[in-house]
């Protein structure tokens, strides 16, 4: 286990932000993920302003292709949807932050995929990307039963990958359906069925995705009823 390393990003500018991210030596790949540098490091930051930094990223990313190396990106995409305290997949169910800004946050991440991973899959980050945000209605920690953010996150994160998946990208694509499988909204099979008809040269692709879905129960189900 690493030794413990305390970060104060609350005087950070953006471009000290991304590099805090991603401008470090690459890691040697070790079958415990908590050696990683972002499982022991405690951070400071001021919530609203690295949410702003992350839509700001999301929303103007190519330039991270050209900055860093390929091993680079993959380390920092996963200290963003990690255990970071400061990391993405923390900050959108942060109550520190108005709904608004989080949901922001998650629509944003429709131009890291347009302009990022439809050319690169970096590794496992492109099809594991929205896992990290979906799983929680997979296994039951979230439920659209009952209401209040449960619902609306799993409708705008819904919403996102609505958008991801009409990407022209087999990467993009992948990257969605994953994510919805494991987000179930009621509307994943009606949003299917739309782009069959809209793209009938991937109709058996997503029939047969869409016939998985119908044959899956959650993981949550099996130990619990609904609700």
């Amino acid at each position: 286990m690493r030794q413990k390393v305390h970060a104060d990003l609350t005087p950070y500018t953006f471009n000290q932000f991304v590099d805090f991210l991603f401008a470090r030596a690459v890691q040697a790949e070790s079958a415990n993920r908590r050696d990683s540098w972002y499982f022991n490091t405690e951070v400071g930051f001021d919530p609203r302003r690295i949410c702003g930094y992350y839509v700001q990223l999301f929303r103007n990313s190519a330039f991270l292709m050209d900055r860093y190396s390929r091993a680079q990106l993959e380390q920092g995409f996963s200290a963003m949807n990690g255990s970071l305290s400061c990391s993405v997949r923390e900050l959108i169910w942060s109550r520190e932050l108005p709904f608004i800004d989080r949901a922001e946050c998650v629509r944003s991440m429709v131009y890291l995929c347009r302009d990022v991973f439809q050319h690169d899959a970096i590794g496992f980050t492109a099809s594991m990307w929205w896992d990290g945000f979906c799983f929680d209605w997979e296994c039951g920690n979230r439920r659209r039963s009952r209401g209040g953010e449960d619902l609306a996150m799993q409708d705008v994160l819904f919403g996102a990958l609505s958008e991801v998946v009409l990407i022209d990208s087999t990467i993009c694509r992948g990257s969605a359906l994953h994510g919805l499988e494991h987000l179930h909204h009621p509307e994943t099979l009606v949003l299917i069925d739309g782009l069959i008809r809209s793209h009938p040269e991937l109709a058996q692709e997503l029939t047969e995705y869409a016939d998985g879905i119908r044959g899956r129960d959650p993981l949550w189900m099996r130990v619990a009823g609904p609700g």
